[in-house]
């Protein structure tokens, strides 16, 4: 009895510290953004960036 009676409060233990993480603290809607959000827009195109030189890397390569 005395052991089944420590397994039966482990368990009730485990439990309630396991149910007591579950819930999420705070506010569930989207934080306010640091800066305005637009739209893409889908007709700009990305620009082409100049290649850069790495002198360290360029000259183990060649």
């Amino acid at each position: 009895m005395g052991s089944a009676l420590r397994i039966l409060l482990a368990l009730m233990l485990i439990s309630a510290v396991g149910l007591s993480a579950c819930g999420r603290r705070g506010s569930l809607e989207r934080p306010q953004s640091a800066y305005p959000q637009t739209d893409a827009d889908p007709s700009a195109k990305m620009s082409r960036a100049p290649d850069r030189r790495l002198p360290i890397l360029d000259a183990l390569i060649e």
